[in-house]
């Protein structure tokens, strides 16, 4: 089983707990499944999601939905960690990641998926 260091993250961004139905797609094909997002922000976002570890090298662009509704597409993003949540017969896992790269028109839309789809407390950045 792996271990998790007891460090402080410092976050550039407050992150904002994600509304039941708000999805990321971190790879791609036919066999892709949409993860639940845990939190978001403007720089990255975790999401939770069960079975075997995630390879890092799989994540290069992300897409965020709501239920099953395309909102932005192919954003760029690095893994940066991921770790088990609980120890099940099928294992829980949290993922999380740094968004790198965003045009214009997908910060925009990032911030309007924060304000939408996020619980009390988002920002609104209009």
């Amino acid at each position: 089983m792996e271990s998790r260091q007891n460090f402080q993250i410092q976050r550039n961004d407050p992150r904002y707990k994600a509304m039941h139905r708000a999805l990321v797609m971190v790879t791609q094909g036919p066999e892709a499944l949409p993860f639940h997002i845990i939190d978001i922000s403007r720089s990255g976002l975790s999401f939770r999601y069960l079975g075997k570890k995630i390879n890092k090298t799989d994540i290069s662009a992300i897409s965020l939905y709501h239920d099953y509704e395309l909102l932005i597409d192919n954003i760029p993003a690095k893994a940066v960690s991921d770790y088990r949540l609980r120890d099940n017969l099928v294992p829980v896992r949290r993922g999380s990641l740094c968004f790198e790269d965003l045009t214009e028109e997908q910060q925009r839309k990032l911030e309007n998926f924060i304000s939408n789809f996020t619980e009390a407390n988002a920002p609104s950045y209009s």
